[in-house]
This record gives structure tokens, C-alpha cells and sequence, in this order.
């Protein structure tokens, strides 16, 4: 519970940026790119923030289908019955974020007057992060995640999972 808990915590603080960002946090010591084999955590995919209510079972089965492609792409291998180097899990998010701004403009039209106005502007911004845990101590080795905006239209969000994953992708080393 408390992994979800900072997982999460750092998933949406990540959020509050304002443009693209990736991040990496990786255990000093743990190179992941000395292991080979994983499993999948349970559940393999965590929803939080507004889509932890949603119990979306096609968000989940692409959520992990891009977590799978990903250590695919990577180099390593499903374990299956066998002991393996690490848990993977993925985690996929979104908050709803509020922009203000204040606008003054000098000498508008023919009163020679200054006009000020304040816009709120709300939208999505949303992200994925693919975790790897030691599975004899539970701790951390490795998250790569990926956070931008997200579109309020339903036609983007395969996509978007898809370029967060690619992003993710390229974070994680290689396996050897």
C-alpha cells in the first residue's frame, strides 16, 4: 500500500509542470540492466487520480500491452513459473489541472483606458509510469515515467499511452 501510495504521489506531483516531462528514478543499487526476466505484478496495472475510480478494463489491458511492448523492445523476458530478476507494474494517471491568467491592455479602442481580465482555463494532464521491484525486498530498482497534457476528446488516449510508452521505453536500459 505505501509503494501505490508513493508511486502515486509522485506520478501526479509530476503533473504540475507545465510541458512534457519524463523522469527517471533509479536505486543506486540496482543496475537493471543486468537483469533479464520479470512478472507481472497484481494487479499489473494501477489507475489513479481521476482514472482510479474509472475500473477501465480496456485502459488496463492497453496500459499493460505497452508495458509488455516496452520490456519487450528492452530486451527482457517474461519469467513465467520461474523466479524472476523483477515485478513490473504500470501505473497509468490523470488530474484535472486549472491555468490562470491575468491580461491588461493599455489604450483599448477609443476610450484610452486600461482593461485588465483574469482566464481559467481547465484541462487533463495525465501520465504513465512503468515500475520495477526487487521481488525479495519490495524496493523500488527503477521508474520511468512519462507526463503531458491530454486532450478532453476520447479519440487521443490510445495515443497518447502509446507516445508516453514510447518515451518510457526509451528511459529504460537495455538488458544485457
Amino acid at each position: 500500500m505505501r509503494l501505490l501510495l508513493l508511486c502515486s504521489v509522485l506520478l501526479l506531483s509530476s503533473c504540475a509542470t507545465k510541458s512534457l516531462t519524463e523522469l527517471v528514478q533509479a536505486h543506486p543499487d540496482y543496475d537493471v540492466s543486468q537483469l533479464k526476466t520479470f512478472i507481472w505484478a497484481d494487479p499489473p496495472v494501477m489507475l489513479v487520480g481521476l482514472l482510479g475510480d474509472s475500473g477501465s478494463s480496456s485502459l488496463t489491458h492497453r496500459a499493460q500491452a505497452v508495458g509488455q511492448a516496452i520490456l519487450t523492445n528492452r530486451g527482457y523476458i517474461d519469467a513465467g513459473p520461474h523466479k524472476p530478476d523483477m515485478i513490473v507494474s504500470v501505473m497509468v494517471g490523470a488530474i484535472t489541472q486549472t491555468a490562470v491568467s491575468s491580461h491588461t491592455v493599455d489604450r483599448q479602442g477609443w476610450s484610452n483606458r486600461q482593461v485588465r481580465w483574469t482566464q481559467e482555463n481547465e484541462f487533463l494532464r495525465g501520465g504513465v509510469a512503468v515500475i520495477l521491484t526487487d521481488p525479495d525486498t519490495g524496493k523500488i530498482m527503477w521508474q520511468g515515467s512519462a507526463i503531458d497534457r491530454l486532450k478532453n476528446n476520447r479519440k487521443s488516449a490510445g495515443q497518447k499511452i502509446d507516445t508516453f510508452g514510447l518515451l518510457v521505453e526509451q528511459l529504460l536500459p537495455v538488458s544485457q
